[in-house]
């Protein structure tokens, strides 16, 4: 993964390329510049000394962070002043996700801050997770998850989540239960942590939402009969940036976070 990522890297810089911003899955201390923790999405992963390993094979100076926290990061100059408070998550084939403060993205101990995905859920009540946990968010909300829900209703092989969807446009009663159900899942997580940081954005970005009206109806309107009267107003919005989100954040890392060096493997600040 370090080679194929100083590949890329080299593939695009200039000459004057000073430094390289990295956004990665799992979860990612930008102060130690490594992978603290992972599922099995990406084998080994947890542990690597990703901004070590990246700064040694490069030549140079390197930023890291999440992917998620790095996408919402383009989210927050979008917030009425320096006091703005963001509410991000994105749901695709994992669900992560991002909260800012007073303007602030939080890390929290060793990059854990933000990993929504993880929180305890009563839809997923006794499903596994991809942490080796059971009963997260992510075991019932995730693409795959919904797919698999799907595939366990009808007792068939789980495929796409695209599949799943068209079935649910032709009325498919188990692809629409197996779709709302991640989609309430979502939307009563959100609004109940709407109610304890009191943001003023809400975005949920990824690939699952863009599947229809019936995932983000259901999102929103479980998301809405949380809220406490205070926020009633407030409702879930697409991000402003694109695809490109994580990696305009990435290149942003450079002058916000710990920058690694390859001699020392040590933070220039």
């Amino acid at each position: 993964m370090l080679d194929a990522l100083a590949e890329a890297a080299d593939t695009v810089r200039g000459q004057e390329a000073a430094a390289v911003g990295v956004a990665a899955a799992g979860v990612i201390d930008p102060v130690t510049g490594t992978v603290t923790s992972a599922t099995d999405t990406i084998r080994d992963w947890a542990g690597t000394a990703l901004a070590a390993g990246l700064a040694a094979r490069t030549g140079l100076m390197v930023a890291c962070d999440n992917d998620v926290r790095a996408a919402a990061a383009t989210e927050v100059a979008a917030l009425s002043g320096p006091d703005g408070s963001l509410l991000y998550v994105s749901v695709g084939t994992g669900v992560g996700g991002a909260v800012a403060v007073a303007g602030r993205l939080l890390h929290g101990v060793s990059g854990m801050a933000g990993h929504l995905g993880h929180l305890p859920s009563p839809e997923a009540t006794g499903l596994p997770c991809t942490c080796g946990a059971t009963g997260h968010l992510e075991a019932i909300a995730a693409g795959p998850a919904i797919a698999a829900r799907y595939a366990h209703a009808t007792e068939t092989t789980a495929g796409p989540l695209q599949r799943v969807a068209a079935y649910a446009g032709h009325g498919d009663p188990h692809a629409v239960s197996a779709i709302t159900l991640g989609a309430r899942a979502i939307g009563r997580a959100m609004g109940g942590l709407a109610n304890a940081f009191g943001p003023e954005r809400v975005v949920v970005a990824g690939g699952v939402p863009r599947i229809g009206a019936l995932y983000w109806d259901a999102l929103c309107e479980a998301f809405t009969a949380e809220l406490m009267a205070p926020l009633r107003e407030l409702r879930p919005v697409a991000p402003h940036v694109g695809h490109d989100a994580a990696v305009l954040g990435a290149a942003a890392l450079t002058h916000t976070l710990p920058l690694h060096t390859p001699s020392t493997n040590g933070a220039s600040r």
